[in-house]
């Protein structure tokens, strides 16, 4: 019986592989080790994300907030990459740190939290040290969004509580915006 079974030699598929096996059925296209190693792999891969998804069932509100806020902030540090400080003009050089500093502070007006017309980049030393240098920050913004905006985020005082899925939305979408971001950012520097 085993005579009549053919066995032909191929070169697995797998690009870093590349090596001769006995391929036992048609449908073999990789070598046993590379199968070995795919098969682990998925397992790896399928348990990383029940890792993640039993992580995200356990966080808190603060942490969706603090995560939402990290990943508007690095949008905002992109979009303004190579812009000068919003409150003291400081150039973009690479030698300071930049922050996404709030016109509105978030304890002031959380309505406009998230709000990307509220959020500049600014450099560490203003925002940090000078408590945001406000008074620069809005002479800059009027010229950079006009009065009429800075006077709407002005008037924004309510108070608002987001929700676990509103801030989950919030991080998705821009940490898929800082991507974009990211990638034009490479593209025009190449």
């Amino acid at each position: 019986m085993l005579e009549d079974c053919v066995m032909t030699i191929k070169k697995c598929r797998n690009r870093t592989c590349r090596k001769e096996f006995a391929q036992y059925n048609s449908m073999q296209a990789i070598c046993p080790e590379c199968a070995i190693k795919k098969a682990k792999e998925k397992v790896t891969k399928k348990r990383r994300k029940e890792h993640k998804e039993a992580k995200d069932k356990i966080k808190t509100r603060a942490q969706w907030l603090k995560e939402a806020q990290a990943s508007v902030n690095k949008y905002i540090r992109l979009r303004d990459y190579g812009q000068p400080c919003i409150s003291c003009g400081r150039p973009d050089d690479g030698t300071h740190q930049r922050h996404a500093g709030h016109f509105r502070t978030v304890k002031a007006a959380s309505a406009v939290r998230f709000n990307t017309l509220n959020i500049h980049g600014q450099c560490a030393q203003c925002n940090t040290f000078d408590s945001g240098n406000v008074v620069e920050y809005r002479k800059r913004l009027i010229y950079k969004i006009g009065s009429e905006k800075v006077e709407w985020l002005e008037s924004q005082n309510q108070l608002v509580q987001y929700n676990i899925d509103y801030l989950k939305r919030l991080k998705k979408i821009f940490t898929k915006r800082a991507r974009k971001m990211e990638k034009k950012i490479k593209e025009a520097e190449q």
